[in-house]
């Protein structure tokens, strides 16, 4: 696949690894996570990883995902610090959304940090549309009752979809909500499912969230990654995410969820502080 004379995208091979390594090692302040998925992505034959040559050397990359349901999730795009500003992640996207057309999606959807502006600014110029900003959060582990949170079992996801699926807070999140691998997708019944078997579920009489735990070697948290309820459930549940840290013994609690007033109010009640966010964005195919 050629993009220009001097520059051409291609399917990532595993001679790449070291020049494309090389290059993604300070894209932000802790590093990348592109080296602890390299292998897994070039291996994955649900996605297919791009890369953009110069003399034959990577100097750009992209992969495209491709999720079930006609989505395909754009993520990884990293351009070499010497070949920016040259069109080439305009055309990279070009060619992930090709390949993902030819396979069969009818959606492109990618998130991007809501500081990049660059990246919005290059987006909205490849006719993305914004469908949603999710907000990050964090606190400490609190000593607080967590018991009216209980573990959802089977039984509960009817009464969790039913609830979700009428939720203002739901419209807010353009009924997705992000997974363990930064991929923003549709909560419905075969995820939720999932995650209650995972344990990654809590329910309340009037509502729920799911709550994941991250151990990684120099990171530990759980995260909310969705929340839904009325008011008083929904601070509720942000403080028991906090003291069922602290029974855990994780260091950290996060929360990553829509930009939602009510919601944003309850985390704010309940210790938790603005650290970022996440614009969502997408496109038809």
């Amino acid at each position: 696949m050629t993009m220009t004379n001097s520059i051409q995208v291609r399917v990532a091979r595993a001679e790449d690894k070291d020049a494309v390594l090389a290059f993604c090692q300070n894209t932000f302040r802790w590093g990348d996570y592109i080296p602890h998925v390299w292998d897994a992505w070039l291996a994955d034959p649900t996605g297919v990883l791009l890369v953009a040559t110069a003399r034959q050397q990577p100097v750009a990359i992209l992969r495209a995902a491709f999720l079930g349901n006609g989505i395909a999730w754009l993520e990884g795009m990293r351009v070499h610090p010497a070949f920016r500003r040259q069109g080439i992640a305009t055309e990279m996207d070009v060619h992930a959304r090709t390949v993902a057309r030819q396979r069969g999606c009818r959606v492109a959807r990618l998130g991007t940090s809501i500081k990049n502006l660059p990246a919005q600014k290059t987006l909205a110029g490849e006719g993305y549309q914004r469908v949603a900003q999710f907000n990050e959060w964090e606190a400490e582990p609190a000593r607080v009752d967590f018991a009216s949170a209980r573990v959802a079992t089977p039984g509960d996801a009817p009464a969790i979809l039913a609830r979700w699926h009428d939720s203002e807070i739901r419209a807010a999140s353009h009924a997705v909500a992000m997974t363990r691998r930064w991929r923003w997708t549709a909560i419905d019944a075969a995820r939720l499912h999932e995650q209650i078997a995972a344990g990654e579920a809590r329910v309340t009489p009037r509502g729920f969230m799911l709550l994941l735990a991250f151990d990684e070697v120099d990171w530990s948290a759980l995260n909310i990654h969705a929340l839904d309820g009325d008011a008083e459930t929904l601070l509720t549940l942000a403080l028991a995410a906090r003291g069922e840290a602290e029974y855990r013994g994780y260091p950290h609690v996060e929360a990553t969820l829509a930009d939602h007033a009510p919601l944003n109010d309850a985390l704010a009640r309940a210790g938790y502080r603005r650290a970022g966010g996440m614009f969502i964005y997408e496109q038809e195919l």
